[in-house]
């Protein structure tokens, strides 16, 4: 009777052990769902303040920022998969540099071989799309604060005239393989704590050939001016052949309206 007892007791007891084994996993299983909606890390890319000119190279600044939180997880990363896009007809993807920012394991575009997504079709890629991994020390997961920390510099040249043009970070993207854009959170292995994704905005001073008054349209004051000028050397020689003729009327005429960005 003693050993029924004795046998049922340890049943019990590893009954209850393992219900409570579940109850834990549950519990951590709900706190990390609360802590994927409170908890987050913002991906921002940062371009020039000023406009810029064409066969410029500039530079796309890759932020991570601490999104308001109330919890332990969302204020460092281990690592990070980010998918860019752009337009390449109006940028040229040159590669990246670390200088300036966190120190990281590994921060690099992955080859055609490696990339099992199918994104990077060269390296640098060229066809508007790429996609970048930041990777931590291992055990030294990189603070966020809310101030942010700079993740790496893309940089890219100017390739032609635009008003404007965006680098952006894209959510997802499937070429071969689907792929995310993803923060893995410092704390919790495998945790995705990616927050809002913020594009940067190029702009650029467009030559409007044809402006003579630089007034932000190619009209009547303009052909005015022209005319005044015919056969001279002045403001009107467009193509700056050394008189004022058919030609510059020809040029005149073929960009008259509103100037691009105007």
């Amino acid at each position: 009777m003693n050993g029924l007892a004795m046998s049922s007791k340890r049943q019990r007891s590893a009954f209850l052990s393992g219900l409570e084994g579940m109850l834990a996993a549950c519990a951590a299983a709900l706190s990390v769902s609360t802590a994927r909606a409170d908890s987050l890390i913002g991906l921002e890319l940062v371009g020039p303040t000023t406009p810029v000119a064409v066969g410029q190279e500039i530079q796309i600044r890759l932020r991570a920022k601490q999104e308001p939180q109330d919890n332990l997880v969302g204020q460092s990363f281990v690592a990070i998969d980010c998918i860019l896009k752009w337009n390449p007809k109006r940028l040229r993807l040159l590669g990246l540099t670390t200088t300036g920012s966190v120190p990281l394991l590994s921060s690099y575009f992955p080859t055609p071989s490696s990339d099992y997504t199918g994104i990077n079709e060269v390296n640098p890629p060229q066809d508007g799309t790429a996609l970048y991994y930041a990777l931590a020390q291992l055990g030294q997961p990189v603070p966020v604060p809310q101030t942010g920390v700079q993740v790496v510099t893309f940089r890219f040249r100017v390739q032609s005239a635009f008003a404007s043009t965006q680098v952006e970070i894209l959510p997802s993207l499937t070429v071969t393989t689907p792929a995310d854009t993803v923060v893995y959170d410092g704390t919790v292995p495998g945790l995705d704590v990616l927050g809002t994704i913020t594009p940067a905005t190029i702009v650029q001073v467009v030559p409007c050939v044809g402006d003579i008054d630089a007034n932000g349209a190619v009209n009547g004051a303009d052909l005015s001016i022209l005319l005044g000028q015919w056969g001279l050397t002045g403001s009107a020689d467009i193509d700056a052949n050394g008189i004022v003729n058919g030609a510059d009327l020809s040029i005149l005429l073929g960009n008259w309206g509103q100037c691009p960005g105007t």
